[in-house]
């Protein structure tokens, strides 16, 4: 009986040992280029996620002005609605000039926020891991700079 009962609890702990290291590594996704990253990895940074797809022409809009975007320091991450091969999200990536990353869909990504039910969709990320979103919608590079400023003057005037 004893030892019945140790081998019950040994199974018991083994598998919540797996399980919790099975959610620690699927807070991950990887990038088209191979890196392997997580929001966290983004804290002290303003982040960007955007959802797109190629049928979308608002989604098509925005791409310039996330590149612009990108080129202001804030990082930008891609993810297709759609479930396409990182073959063909690399063939959009150079079709468009995507200049910012693409997370890839293989293998499954996972994200801190819901699929959006419009598209184009963004979430916005503060230095301190706050999510913001989504915002729904054609966004510009301009109106992701004022939601910026006026987060970052509210914590300066507090």
């Amino acid at each position: 009986m004893f030892i019945k009962s140790t081998l019950s609890r040994f199974a018991l702990i083994f598998s919540l040992i797996i399980s919790v290291a099975a959610c620690q590594q699927s807070n991950q996704f990887t990038l088209l280029n191979g890196d392997t990253k997580s929001i966290e990895d983004y804290q002290g940074q303003w982040l960007l996620v955007n959802y797109w797809a190629e049928w979308c022409p608002p989604c098509l809009k925005e791409i310039p002005e996330l590149n612009a975007l990108a080129k202001d320091g804030i990082q930008v991450l891609a993810v297709s609605y759609d479930k396409l091969s990182n073959q063909e999200l690399e063939k959009l990536r150079q079709k468009y000039q995507i200049n910012y990353p693409i997370i890839a869909t293989s293998p499954m990504p996972y994200l801190p926020m819901e699929r959006p039910t419009g598209l184009p969709a963004n979430y916005l990320f503060t230095p301190s891991g706050q999510m913001i979103g989504p915002l729904l919608g054609t966004q510009t590079r301009e109106s992701f700079l004022e939601i910026i400023e006026k987060i970052e003057s509210s914590k300066n005037s507090d």
